[in-house]
Parts: structure tokens; sequence; C-alpha cells
């Protein structure tokens, strides 16, 4: 907004006498699409005036906020005043009748200890001064049950009343009488959240332009279209703006302005005041004196007295006072307003709307109070190329009729809703996402029947790259290879233009069909299938890995699968080979040891079946000799099978070392 003055500034003050005028009318309407509208008002006032603005309560936090007002005709904006919604509680908390809690008769009766009253009931009237409430314990039909009394002073005696038998109370007392119905009426007033009233006062001679303008809660407006497709004609898209007017003042050709994005809006409560939490802190007293009996003085010697007049010399000196902040020429030099307010530098400044774009309505409209309309906003040709689009994960076996629509016009498109008609009939819907002006988005808005897809399960397969030795460590790099295969078949009698749609994955690189687009999530390929035929499309993406195998740790199937493969070269066959012929190797010492482990574990367990025996037999009898000369026997073939052991235990480590030293000189 363009302005010659701005003077808008908003305080709470006292009204002075100004000449009351109508409320200026409503000339611009902006709406936003964060729940906020701004209203303008523009008019002209003579002399000292007085605008007042009837407000629903919910609106005056955000009229508080951003109420602006401008003289344009060298005016000045006075003060404007409101009445402010105090809290409740401390409202009544003013009054002498605290009615906050919502009290009872007992409780209402205990506020009122001390107040003159009038008390009516079915046997009599009472007037007297309240002076306790009590609770007594009474007998009732063999059960005990408690029963409040209120106790008036009344002349000349004290009276006990059973406040279940009260009829009417009255306060005597005028004034606490009016504090009570005004205290009533405070509540009452919260019932009435319809209606506020701020007064606007401008100052200034004769005739003048002023400006009012504020923001108020409105809702969204909506964007909704119609695509008109036909096979004479150029495509058609008509934009219609959905807007409400929620207030309670029509809108009679306005400026209307409608605003996308999301500004940031907030509700901040301004119209209540608020009374912050402050410490106590306890005065500080001094402690009391107590009386004191002064001891007799006694008589000094000469070298006492000296003493005393010396010291009564240094008491005497002057002390210096320190200068300290706050008090005489110590206190530090206050800031003058001047240097105040040249210290502070303004850091706002203008910009533009950045992101944010919107549709000025060239004709005025009018909008009558808690009515809607539909906003004329695109009506122009643009360019839409007939097309459908298959995304399994949408429909498994069929496409959705679509158009490719590139936003020609010079405007941004909204997200909205889109009727698309074809040749004067209804198509379908489809849903537009915001489109800037080039850009293209594709609608689908009918399931396509004459189209039937058929996708294959993806096929793997790898093949080797390169091959490499080095460091006990075969690298191989290797490329593998996805193909989806699809097949598109035609049961219409018109070419079709099929857009089929696969997930785009994150560390493949797309090897073929070489025509395609992409989106954030997908490859899209155009296929362009002829009536009563087949199509196919085959995609294929690849990716390369590198893989590192430790020839020392890798098991024998890994290696001997490597060795048959004819991609590699002959000497790392020939190498792969040798490791196998030297594992092998290995492994035929390892199972000679473990048969050796296998004689001796057999070879014990026998001995302990024959000094099992032995314990039952006569150490003279000739089994007995035959048992220890098969014990001696046994120990010898283990002494054997032990040595063999330790033998093929050292080939096996040769064999080892020599397998480890031949890999690691490997360098292929």
């Amino acid at each position: 907004m363009r302005y010659k003055t701005l003077l808008g500034w908003l305080v709470i003050g006292m009204l002075c006498g100004a000449g009351a005028q109508d409320l200026l009318p409503v000339t611009r309407v902006v709406l936003y699409r964060s729940g906020v509208g701004y209203i303008e008002r523009l008019g002209r006032i003579s002399g000292d005036a007085t605008l007042t603005m009837s407000m629903r309560e919910s609106q005056m936090n955000d009229l508080l906020k951003s109420l602006i007002l401008v003289d344009f005709d060298g005016g000045q904006i006075l003060p404007a005043q409101y009445t402010p919604r105090d809290p409740l509680e401390r409202t009544l908390s003013a009054f002498a009748v605290q009615l906050s809690d919502n009290p009872s008769m007992s409780a209402l009766l205990t506020r009122l200890r001390g107040a003159p009253v009038e008390i009516q009931t079915d046997k009599e009237t009472l007037q007297g001064t309240v002076l306790s409430i009590e609770t007594r314990e009474e007998a009732a039909s063999e059960v005990v049950v408690k029963r409040a009394y209120v106790n008036l002073m009344t002349n000349p005696a004290m009276r006990s009343v059973p406040l279940d038998t009260i009829i009417n109370l009255r306060v005597r007392d005028e004034r606490l009488q009016q504090e009570i119905q005004n205290a009533l009426a405070a509540i009452g007033t919260r019932l009435d959240n319809t209606r506020k009233t701020v007064e606007l006062r401008f100052a200034g001679q004769g005739a003048r332009r002023v400006l009012v303008g504020y923001l108020t809660e409105m809702p969204l407006w909506k964007m909704t279209y119609r695509l008109a497709l036909s096979a004479d004609e150029p495509p058609l898209l008509q934009g219609w703006a959905i807007v409400e007017n929620t207030t309670d003042e029509d809108w009679r050709n306005v400026r209307l302005e409608l605003v996308s994005g999301r500004p940031v809006s907030f509700i901040q409560n301004l119209y209540e005041p608020i009374y912050p939490k402050r410490p106590t802190v306890r005065t500080q007293t001094d402690q009391a004196l107590l009386p004191d009996t002064a001891e007799q003085a006694m008589e000094l010697t000469p070298d006492e007295l000296a003493k005393r007049e010396a010291m009564a010399g240094a008491l005497g000196a002057p002390l210096a006072r320190e200068r300290m902040p706050g008090f005489g020429g110590g206190a530090p030099p206050t800031a003058a307003p001047r240097a105040m307010r040249e210290s502070v530098i303004e850091m706002a400044q203008g910009q533009e709307r950045g992101a944010l774009f919107d549709y000025r309505i060239q004709q005025p409209v009018t909008i009558l109070r808690q009515q809607s309309a539909l906003v004329p906003v695109v009506n122009r040709t643009v360019e839409a190329q007939a097309v459908s689009l298959y995304n399994p994960a949408n429909h498994p076996r069929h496409p959705f009729f679509g158009v490719k629509l590139t936003n020609t016009t010079d405007l941004t498109l909204m997200e909205g809703p889109v009727t698309v008609y074809l040749d004067g009939a209804y198509g379908g819907d489809a849903q537009l996402e915001t489109l800037e002006p080039k850009g293209e988005r594709i609608l689908t808005y009918a399931l396509d029947l004459g189209i039937e897809v058929v996708q294959d399960r993806a096929n793997f397969t790898t093949q080797m790259i390169s091959v490499k030795i080095a460091n006990g460590v075969l690298q191989q790099r290797l490329e593998r290879r996805m193909e989806n295969l699809y097949r598109l078949t035609s049961r219409d009698d018109k070419p079709r233009t099929v857009l089929v749609e696969q997930p785009y994955q994150d560390g493949w690189e797309l090897a073929e069909p070489a025509q395609f687009e992409r989106t954030p999530t997908f490859y899209r390929f155009p296929v362009e299938v002829q009536p009563r035929k087949t199509a196919t499309l085959r995609v294929v993406q690849k990716r390369t890995v590198q893989e590192s195998i430790a020839l020392l740790q890798e098991d024998e199937d890994t290696i001997r699968v490597l060795a048959q493969n004819q991609q590699l070269s002959e000497p790392i066959r020939q190498a792969l080979s040798s490791i196998l012929n030297r594992r092998r190797a290995i492994r035929s010492l390892e199972g000679q040891i473990r048969q050796q482990e296998a004689r001796i574990k057999s070879i014990t367990d026998d001995q302990a079946r024959i000094r099992e025996n032995m314990r039952a037999l006569d150490r003279n009898s000739d089994l007995y000799r035959q048992y220890v000369q098969k014990l001696a026997q046994q120990e010898r073939e283990i002494e054997q099978a032990r040595a063999e052991i330790e033998r093929l235990q050292e080939q096996r480590a040769r064999a080892q070392r020599e397998l480890s030293d031949y890999i690691a000189g490997l360098n292929l």
C-alpha cells in the first residue's frame, strides 16, 4: 500500500469530544490462506470526527494487533478508545461481596457477617445483623442430620434461623445491596459476547480523506477449475474462487484480492488486561531496644588518660566520603532523551511478497453479509495434450485417462479440484496442484478401460566388469541389471499415448529406454499404442557394485564358483585353482589328524573297560596277565598315534604358511 502519510497508531485514552460520523464503507478486501482477511475502509470526513466501529469480541485481538489509520490531507489521528475486558475474577474481587466462586446461601451469609439483613421465613420476618453461621446435628427419624443455622443479632436478643426455612433474604444496607447488584451485572456482561465498540477519532480542518485498515478472522478462500476439451476447439480453462463474506456488513463494489501462500498469523490476547505477578518483599524492621543500666565510671590512671586523649584526636578527624552511586555527585549520569532516540535504528523495511501470489479481481465485487460468491478468476485457452497415465500403485491393470496441462497464462494456478468436460459432457474430476506459469501437470480424471497392462516380474542379472587380486583379497566390480517388462494391449479403435510410471530407486541408473522424464519419485516413459495392437516397454536399470573376498577365509564353494567363471582371466582362474588344491591338501591333513585323535579316543575307552574288568580279577589269574599285556600294547599304539598327530600338525602348519604366503604374493 502506498500512502502519502502514515500516522496510524493505537493507544488507550480518554474520549474527547468530536463530531460522530457514520463508519466508512468497505472499499477493499484482501483474503489470505492463513485464516485472516484485510479489510480496508476509505472515505471522507470533515473537521474533528469520531468513527464508531462495532466489532465482535472475537475480532478484538486481531483489530488491536493490526489496526492502521491514515489521514491523507494533513489531519491528526487521536487516541482510539475501547472498553477492555478485565478478567472476571479480578473484576469481581473489587466488590465488597465476593461472588466469583458461585457461593451457596451459607457462604453468602458468612460473607455478609456484620451486615444488616431482613430474613423472611414461612412463619415470620426478622431484621437484624448477621452474626455467624453454624452447623448443628439434629435427630430426625432416628437419623442424625446436619442442619445449617444463621445467627442474627436482633433487638433485643439473638435469634437462630435454619437456612432451609428462609424464603427471602434482603440486604438492608443500600450501598452493600448495590455492590451485589453491580457484581451480578459484571457476571451478566460476560454472557453478552456480541458486539464491542471502538471509537476512532480524527482532528483537523475541512474535508479530508482517511483510511481505516485492519485484519479480521476470515475463512479460507478456495479455487475450483473447469477444463473443457473438444476436438474442434482449443482447450478452455476456467478458474473460479469461492469467497465467503462471514462479516456482518455488506461488501458493495469492493476491490477484491485473493492472496495464496500462508503468511504467519497468530492470535495474541491483547484485548484482556494482563496483570503480571510481582514478588512480595517483607518490610525490614529494627530490633526493639531494651533499657540498659549504665555502670559508674572508674577513675583513670595518668597513662590511661594519655591514651584516651590520643584516641579522641584520631576519631575527631573528618571521615573520607566515598561517592556511592545514586548519592549526590556519585550518581551516574542519566541518558538524555535525544541520545536514546538516536541510538535506536529502524531495521524494518518493505519487501516484496516473495513466494506469495495474488489474484486481483479487475471488476468491483459485491457480496452481501453472510453470503458467498463464485468469483471468476481465469477464463483462458491453454495447452492440453491427451494422455493415459499408468501407475501400478493406482491400478494394477489399467491406466487413467488424463491430460498434460501446460499453464500458458501469466497467472499462478493455485491448487484445487478440476472438473473435466469432454465435448460438452462430464468427463470426470481431477486435482490440480499449484502450477506456475509455463509449468506442466498431468491431470487424471477417469479409468481407461481400453488399455490393459501386464507387468512381468522384475528380472535380475549380474555381469562381471573387472577382477583383481591383491594383498590376499579378490576385488570384483559387478554390474547388476534389473529389467521390467510391460505389455500394453489396446482394445479400442483409437491410438493412445500411455505414460508408464515406474518408481525411481536410489543407487540405480537408467540404462534404457532413452526417452523418459523424471518426477521426484518416478520415471515416466511414453508408449505409443496403436488400435487393437500390443506395445512392449522394456525398462532396464543398472548399478555397479564392488565386492571384496578374503581368499584365506572365504569358503571353498565360493572360490570354486569363481575358478569356474569363464569371464575371469586364465591367470586368475589358475591362481584360484591352486588355492583350492592347497586348501584341499590342508583339509586332507586335518582329516588324518582327526582319524588319529579318534583312534586314541577308541583305545582310551577300551582301556577304561579293561581296567574296570581287572578290578574283579585275581592278580595271579591268566586273564589278568592278558589284560596287562594288552594295556601295554595299547599304550604303545597311543604313543605312535600321538607321534603321528604331531607329524601331521607340523605338515598342516607348514601347508597353511605356504598358502598364506602364496595368497599374499598374488598380484593379478
